[in-house]
């Protein structure tokens, strides 16, 4: 189905019309009318059957691959100049039902408006039609194509993940209302005879400051819409999340918790255990809360000895469960080597992998700050559990007892990361946030104000 488009040629695709609202999507035969359609962007690859596509469409020789098609990011989209032509406006359900209607009849699709007037009644902004600006009445407006799209609450972006979301008939409970912000944002569908050019500027509503870290979720249910999507700036989700349901696609925004490091992965939707790095005295807090219960009420350590002095020159790590601190670690800087100390895992969560999770969230960290070796003091009775995370003793590593428990000196030896912070790093990397050099911070973002200079002699 060729869609002639405002935005461009990337926009030009077919895409099979399976979606929540339309259901029994059947096979038709090509048709040799000529005439531009419409995109319907999603989502189910199970049932999946074909679309009718234009035959002098997929005959075109300049997509029968688009393996060469450069990439067009939604973000990068000039919505200023598709604004020109194209008018986005929040419809009333009479015309998102003719809409609905209308692409059904082209498609050979049933369309269940139930769903659809239930989900706008609850959010009208999960909606938006488009028209051509000239001509265009705000008085008698006139839709000419749509977009819908589903804004989910934290467990709605959980139920995405883990593939229990229904997709066709969404859970209430997983959708946020008008000016809720969202977790994630699922592409339900897009309908736009001669109008994708409207999915830039869909993309600025969907980036709204209720919607700014909202990563966008999508299925390709075809070869031609899987390379549109990935030209869009879209990623398997796979690829990123080995536990995410196959066929899944998602475009990740700035300070999207997808793909993180481990050592910043809290919260993490779809996630129970996760690490962060301390920087509120909030955080610091907790942590002092699990290593009282653990080293100060378990073990009897006396106050002093566990607030050693060396808790305001360390990086420190929490460990959550959900979003219960459960566990903690210290992690101090020397000249050629780090070293990890004080975990602490608080007692019900002792089975769970959380153990082991911030201890390699730490030595991602250090392998970040450029070492090569992490060392650290061993209980003996919880070798075993080091050497499992890749500690060994060393030739000369001496035993001795601090605290009434007697301890092993071992080493980890671990690989620098490539990117690793060093002297010619960007600057503004080096300015960011402990554990959050993958992010914009608040410093670079300073950098666009005008610069104050003093003047000589003050």
């Amino acid at each position: 189905m060729p869609v002639e488009v405002v935005g461009g040629p990337v926009y030009r695709q077919a895409f099979r019309p399976w979606n929540a609202a339309f259901a029994a999507c059947r096979h038709t035969s090509a048709s040799g009318d000529g005439n531009c359609i419409a995109v319907i962007f999603h989502l189910d690859v199970e049932n999946s059957s074909m679309t009718r596509h234009e035959t002098n469409f997929t005959n075109a020789s300049p997509f029968n691959s688009l393996v060469s098609v450069r990439r067009h990011p939604l973000d990068e989209q000039a919505s200023h100049k598709l604004s020109t032509r194209v008018v986005a406006y929040t419809p009333g359900f009479e015309e998102v039902a003719r809409l609905f209607e209308r692409a059904s009849n082209d498609l050979g699709t049933e369309t269940n408006l139930g769903v659809i007037r239930r989900i706008m009644s609850n959010n009208p902004a999960s909606v938006l039609a488009f028209a051509r600006r000239e001509g265009f009445d705000c008085a008698a407006p006139h839709a000419e194509g749509i977009i819908a799209w589903l804004p989910l609450t934290a467990a709605g972006h959980t139920a995405l993940l883990n593939g229990t979301f229904n997709v066709q008939d969404p859970d209430p409970f997983h959708l946020t209302a008008q000016h809720e912000p969202s977790t994630a944002i699922y592409v339900w569908a897009i309908y736009a005879p001669g109008l994708a050019g409207g999915v830039g500027i869909a993309f600025d509503q969907m980036s709204s400051p209720l919607h700014r870290h909202a990563d966008l979720y999508a299925r390709a249910a075809s070869i031609s819409g899987r390379r549109l999507i990935t030209t869009l700036g879209f990623e398997p989700l796979d690829t990123i999340q080995p536990t995410a349901p196959s066929g899944l696609y998602v475009f990740r925004k700035p300070g999207s918790p997808l793909g993180r490091p481990l050592y910043d992965s809290y919260p993490t939707p779809g996630q129970h255990y996760t690490v962060t790095v301390v920087r509120t005295h909030d955080d610091l807090a907790k942590v002092m809360a699990i290593r009282s219960a653990v080293y100060i009420g378990e073990q009897a350590c006396p106050f002093e000895e566990e607030f050693d002095g060396n808790d305001f020159s360390s990086t420190h790590l929490i460990g959550y469960a959900g979003d219960e601190p459960a566990a903690s670690l210290r992690v101090r800087c020397f000249a050629t080597f780090a070293k990890v100390e004080r975990l602490a895992v608080r007692q019900e969560y002792r089975r769970s992998r959380l153990a082991p999770l911030i201890v390699k969230a730490a030595h991602e960290l250090c392998r970040m700050k450029g070492y090569a070796r992490v060392y650290g003091h061993a209980q003996k009775g919880l070798v075993n559990f080091w050497r499992r995370a890749g500690a060994r003793p060393f030739p000369g590593a001496r035993e001795f007892a601090f605290s009434d428990y007697d301890y092993v000196e071992m080493l980890a030896e671990i690989e620098p990361h490539p990117n690793a912070i060093a002297v010619g790093a960007d600057p503004y990397v080096i300015i960011r946030p402990e554990g959050r050099w993958h992010t914009t911070g608040v410093l670079e973002r300073s950098g666009d104000r005008s610069t104050k200079r003093p003047k000589e002699g003050r």
